[in-house]
Order: C-alpha cells, then sequence, then structure tokens
C-alpha cells in the first residue's frame, strides 16, 4: 500500500509539472500535512517530519487531500469548478510556443477570429495605434506546435481575418488568444471546439459562437452571443440590445440598460435592470430553467408572462387586464401561472415564458 501511495504522489507531481502555476498550492498542502504530522506526534526537529509513522504515512486519503487541496485552491483562484479543473489537470498539454505581434489598426473597422480549441481575450486600453495580438500554441507532443497555423489575413478591406488551422487533423492541441484591440471595433468570434470567450469595454458591435463560456462586459452596441453546449453567457454593464442563446448554460445579464432576448432550454436566466428605458423590450424563454428578472422601482412597461408546469411571482404591483372567469380552482391555478397587465404607466414591453420553470419578477437592489 506504500508503494501506491508513493506512486499516486508521483503521478500528482508529474502533472504538476506540466502545470507550474500549482506547484504553490501542492507545496502548502504537503507543508500542511507535514506540521499535523509534527504536532500529532510531538517531533521537535520540522526536517525530522519525513520520517512519519505508519499511521499517517498509510493514511488512504493522504493523496486525495493533497489533490483536492491543489485542485480547490486553484479552483478560487481561476474561477473554475472542481471538475474543470480536475479535467485539465489530467488533459494538461506539455509543450507551448508563445508569439507576440502588432498589428496595424489605422484602417481595421473589424476583427474576426475563427478558432478550433482554445480561449479568446479581448480588451482595450492599447495606447498605441495598433492591435496586440498574442497567441500561445499548446499540444501534448512538441511537433505538434509546429501544425498548428495561426493565418492573420488583412487582405479584406476594413476587417483582420484570423484563423487557426491544424496541418494535421487528428492532432491534440489549442491556440490561447489575447488581444488588445481599438474600443470602437466590431467583434466576431467563433471557437468551434472548446475554449471560453471574454470580451470586454468594447463599443463595436460583438458576435460570438462557442461551445463553452462567454463573458461580455461594458458593451455598447447589440450583442449576440451563442453558446451550443452547456456554456453559461454572462453580460454585464450592457448599453446595447442583447441577443443570448443557450443550450443546457445559464443566462446571466447584470446592470443591463437595453432590450434582452434570451433563450435557453435547460438553464437558467437571470437578469437585473439598473434602468429599463422606455424603447426596451424583453423576451425570456426556456423550457425548463427558472426565469428571474429583478426590475428598478420605476419600471414602466407591458408585461406578459406564462408558465405551463411552474409557478409565477412578483413583488412588483402589476395592473391586471380585466377579463370574465369564474371564481374556482381553474382560475386560482391560471392565476398563478400566468400575468398579462401593466407596471406603471406602460412604455417597454416584457414577455416571459417557460414550460417548466418558475417565473419570478423582483425589485432590482439599489446601492
Amino acid at each position: 500500500m506504500l508503494h501506491t501511495r508513493i506512486t499516486t504522489i508521483k503521478l500528482v507531481l508529474y502533472y504538476l509539472s506540466a502545470r507550474p502555476e500549482l506547484v504553490e498550492g501542492f507545496l502548502r498542502a504537503l507543508e500542511d500535512i507535514l506540521r499535523q504530522a509534527q504536532d500529532e506526534r510531538g517531533k521537535n526537529n520540522y526536517n525530522n517530519s519525513c520520517y512519519l509513522t505508519k499511521d499517517i504515512v498509510m493514511n488512504k486519503t493522504m493523496s486525495t487531500i493533497l489533490l483536492c487541496t491543489i485542485i480547490s485552491s486553484s479552483c478560487a483562484a481561476e474561477k473554475q469548478s472542481p471538475f474543470q479543473k480536475i479535467t485539465s489537470l489530467f488533459n494538461s498539454y506539455k509543450f507551448e510556443k508563445v508569439d507576440q505581434r502588432e498589428l496595424p489598426a489605422t484602417s481595421v473597422n473589424s476583427i474576426s477570429i475563427n478558432n478550433i480549441n482554445g480561449p479568446i481575450t479581448i480588451k482595450t486600453g492599447w495606447k498605441k495605434n495598433s492591435i496586440f495580438l498574442k497567441t500561445t500554441k499548446r499540444a501534448k507532443k512538441e511537433e505538434d506546435l509546429h501544425h498548428i497555423k495561426v493565418v492573420v489575413d488583412s487582405t479584406t478591406t476594413n476587417h483582420l481575418a484570423i484563423t487557426t488551422k491544424h496541418i494535421n487533423p487528428k492532432l491534440i492541441g489549442l491556440v490561447e488568444y489575447e488581444l488588445i484591440v481599438p474600443a470602437s471595433v466590431d467583434i466576431t468570434l467563433n471557437i468551434s471546439g472548446t475554449g471560453d470567450a471574454s470580451i470586454k469595454d468594447i463599443h463595436g458591435a460583438i458576435n460570438v459562437v462557442t461551445n463553452d463560456n462567454i463573458t461580455i462586459t461594458n458593451n455598447r452596441k447589440p450583442v449576440s452571443a451563442r453558446t451550443l453546449k452547456k456554456g453559461t453567457i454572462q453580460i454585464a454593464h450592457s448599453l446595447g440590445p442583447v441577443d443570448a442563446q443557450t443550450h443546457q448554460g445559464n443566462i446571466n445579464g447584470e446592470n443591463i440598460g437595453h432590450s434582452f432576448n434570451a433563450h435557453s432550454t435547460s438553464g437558467k436566466v437571470n437578469i437585473a435592470y439598473k434602468t429599463l428605458p422606455s424603447t426596451s423590450a424583453i423576451d425570456v424563454k426556456t423550457t425548463s430553467g427558472n426565469i428571474t428578472l429583478a426590475l428598478p422601482t420605476d419600471t414602466n412597461a407591458e408585461i406578459k408572462g406564462h408558465t405551463t408546469h411552474g409557478t409565477l411571482m412578483s413583488d412588483h404591483i402589476i395592473t391586471l387586464k380585466p377579463y370574465a372567469t369564474q371564481l374556482n380552482s381553474f382560475a386560482w391555478n391560471k392565476f398563478k401561472k400566468e400575468v398579462d397587465g401593466t407596471i406603471g404607466s406602460g412604455e417597454a414591453t416584457i414577455a416571459l415564458h417557460s414550460i417548466k420553470g418558475n417565473l419570478k419578477i423582483t425589485e432590482a437592489k439599489t446601492t
């Protein structure tokens, strides 16, 4: 059994060699365990803690504690779930190649990136009149790095196209993109495999399609965000209209200030408005996910909501449109599942619909 434990720790160390950023967490975990052993045995010499007694060394949870400590500490720092961290740990890429370059931005109005695997991060703040592009190629085999190509094409007027190509379609690898661009450009991103997309402070139009997570912050023009699998869409501080669609992921909108169209099959939708302009339109649909819409106290909107198998609740006062009905169980059940009325004077339009999810309309928190 001791041999098994040693082998397990060696395995952990092997994977740490490919992820040097986790080494510090591993050492802290190991130090804590050694200190605990020392305290329990009353050892005075810290170096002697390597001579752990049999019940400490043979403890079947030792390697589990080490690995879980590493994973949990790094998850907190990188905002990843433990499952994602375990997956990334055991699918580490041993080889990488980093390339940085500056591209002219004078006549560029739009940028598109088509990636196969790997995250894309785009932000502003570049002081120069150029585009900063950093690519990090990662692969399990060193020779595969040469088979991953990043093609930059500026032949189309006012447009910069960046594409990832695999010379060998069977290779296992990815490209991480980091760009600093002018705030006014339009952005189009497509990740056909795995990889998150993050865009911040872009004032142009944004169009993103991925299988994983999408985060967009401080946008001013229209946003189209679509995840094809389990990815979550996070939109924050939005001044432009948003169209968000996901299959199994959640959709979160924070500090929204324009129209919002959201559709999720099984994910939850949570949207919070700081102000609701009179021309705004909110349209949210889910199959089984709950819908929560937080509106400011001074909201003026026409609202329609319906859930087939869930319930509907509202903290806002809604003036219901009159209709004739009997006072029976059917009417009461309908009252709990449908709403057609007006909040305030009624200017913006709100439509909420779910088959199995609950609908909840709350008052937005003010700071």
